[in-house]
């Protein structure tokens, strides 16, 4: 079965990282691409009633602007011997994203590295497609340089219920990768909750056809594993992390865990993460 992937063009013309990593994971899983750009109309368009008819007239040349890029798309792909859509939608991107993403097996975000575009603490676009997603996300820094992806793949493993989702949203890219390599950071009072069939990451892992070393963090950098899990990842050249995107807050699920705002804020490395 092919799988699919939907990559979220936020600039125009289709450019940046997030794009290429798109185009290499679909090479690498021999997967479709469906592109999605959204035009949106922020809320301020309609706080001085006389500008709406201007607003809603820009709007919709964003909008035939956008599909006129269709031929160019599609040129692309060929150009890599990838099939896919064009997709354009009109409303807030999050919600289009999150209702998108039940038809696809990934979702690719780019990150912007200067915040602008995505808040730190997990209230920006990226974090809640994230956590509003059906599926994983595979989120790309801004300055990630792409040149290779899933040749030697990181997990990051904690034994809960969104680790084990992000693991199982990974399964394409492990079963493709090289080398994987299990960075265990679960407690002794994780085991009898975790949400996999197997408690032993490395059994499930090797009855789906993936073959992992597993090493346990130690005391110290469980006291701190982002710093820790981003270090691993550059001294081993790892070009993927796999992670489950934590939240911290019951009350609101936009607040991200430590470890994974460490992350989204310094990680030069694609995540493929999970809510």
């Amino acid at each position: 079965m092919t799988l699919e992937l939907l990559v979220h063009i936020g600039r125009l013309p289709p450019q940046g990282a997030g794009l290429r990593a798109a185009l290499a994971m679909a090479s690498r899983l021999g997967a479709r691409l469906d592109a999605m750009h959204v035009v949106d109309l922020p809320a301020a368009a309609f706080t001085v009633p006389e500008a709406v008819p201007m607003q809603l007239d820009a709007v919709r040349q964003r909008s035939t602007d956008a599909r006129a890029v269709a031929g160019d798309w599609a040129e692309l792909l060929a150009s890599r011997g990838l099939r896919g859509n064009w997709r354009v939608g009109n409303g807030d991107t999050v919600t289009l994203l999150a209702h998108a993403s039940a038809g696809y097996d990934l979702v690719v975000m780019e990150r912007s590295s200067t915040m602008r575009g995505d808040a730190p603490v997990g209230f920006g676009v990226v974090s809640r497609t994230v956590f509003a997603s059906s599926r994983g996300v595979l989120v790309v820094p801004e300055a990630a340089t792409v040149d290779t992806l899933g040749e030697h793949v990181l997990v990051a493993w904690s034994g809960s219920r969104e680790s084990a989702l992000a693991v199982r949203s990974s399964l394409p890219m492990l079963r493709k990768a090289s080398r994987v390599t299990v960075i265990d950071g679960s407690v002794d009072e994780d085991i009898g909750t975790c949400a996999l069939p197997d408690t032993n990451i490395c059994g499930w892992l090797d009855t789906h056809g993936v073959k992992a070393e597993v090493r346990r963090l130690d005391e110290a950098s469980r006291a701190s594993p982002g710093p820790a899990l981003l270090d691993i990842a550059h001294a081993e050249n790892a070009d993927l992390i796999v992670m489950g995107a934590w939240g911290r807050s019951r009350l609101s699920e936009m607040v991200l865990g430590g470890t994974t705002r460490f992350l989204f804020m310094q990680s030069d490395v694609p995540m493929l993460v999970a809510h």
